[in-house]
């Protein structure tokens, strides 16, 4: 669903906060000054995600910031294209693929290094490559927000492709074994 995601200045304090009618909500909160929006498909993902990169900062349970200069420049800079913040919830499912492939690829080498047979290596390696996606299965993220940031059922679909994801990982590891097994 689209919106923005906004950075305000409000008397002594910032505001991160999300609305899918900024206008309306510039006229409600009548802030100091708008340092930064963002229009996006994800604003909840993109808001969650600046909320728990900032959460030192945050006065407890609110919006609110006590920023300092460097944090506003790097706020201010994650609104921009220059940004480095994933800005929805599926790129965690895509942080933990390529993590799986990373980790398939070095035990494959390292295995094959340390003279295991090829065929024995890569079930251990599809194996081990799984352990992502389990680990965003039970855990939602990789610490990119606070799951508490966001709507109950917000990080499910993730979730669920990453079970799906490790399942077919091991399946494919069993598999590879049983054939070792019948050689």
């Amino acid at each position: 669903m689209k919106g923005h995601v906004y950075l305000i200045k409000k008397n002594d304090l910032y505001l991160i906060g999300k609305t899918n009618n900024l206008q309306k909500k510039m006229k409600k909160i009548s802030p100091n000054k708008i340092i930064a929006t963002l229009e996006t498909d994800h604003p909840l993902a993109f808001e969650a995600r600046l909320l728990r990169r900032y959460r030192q900062a945050r006065l407890p349970d609110s919006g609110y910031f006590d920023f300092s200069e460097n944090q506003i420049v790097d706020c201010k800079k994650q609104f921009s294209l220059k940004g480095n913040l994933p800005r929805t919830l599926g790129e965690e499912f895509y942080i933990a693929l390529t993590a799986s492939i990373l980790i398939f690829i070095i035990s494959l080498v390292c295995l094959i290094k340390l003279g295991v047979i090829i065929s024995f290596a890569l079930s251990v390696a599809l194996a081990l490559s799984s352990l992502p996606m389990f680990l965003l299965f039970l855990l939602g993220d990789f610490g990119g927000y606070n799951c508490s940031d966001l709507n109950i059922f917000s990080s499910w679909l993730n979730r669920l492709k990453a079970l799906s994801s490790a399942i077919l990982l091991l399946f494919l590891s069993y598999i590879n074994w049983i054939l070792i097994i019948r050689k």
